[in-house]
């Protein structure tokens, strides 16, 4: 595996991971750290986790497949970008969803790195 495949690969976990609570959805409460008693709350809980589930899809995908790359890494940023923007204008890195935005923060340096690398070739 080259770099690039592994900085796809790594975001593609970072994505992946919680979307496993779309087949245990009991586990949100913990992923979020908010107790969640609101069935449309966990509705949207749950649809979240797919649509992450999609995006990490995407990204794998591209570690393997050059011609999607840059659709993945763009599906990637919004993803990332537009949880940590809507995160702080709510005023939430603070509180119980920092855990969240500092993970996908951890994607941001990736994303730069693989920018680099494909604008590189």
């Amino acid at each position: 595996m080259n770099t690039t495949q592994v900085l796809f690969g790594a975001l593609a976990a970072i994505n992946l991971l919680p979307s496993l609570v779309a087949f245990a959805p009991a586990k949100i409460s913990k992923l979020y750290g908010v107790e969640i008693s609101d069935p449309a709350l966990i509705t949207l809980l749950h649809h979240r986790a797919v649509m992450l589930g999609i995006v990490g899809g995407v990204l794998a995908a591209a570690i393997f497949m050059p011609s999607i790359r840059w659709v993945a890494l763009i599906a990637g940023t919004v993803s990332m970008m537009s949880f940590i923007v809507i995160a702080a204008m709510n005023n939430e890195l603070g509180g119980s969803l920092s855990r969240i935005a500092l993970v996908d923060a951890i994607g941001i340096p990736i994303i730069v790195a693989l920018i680099w690398l494909m604008l590189k070739k």
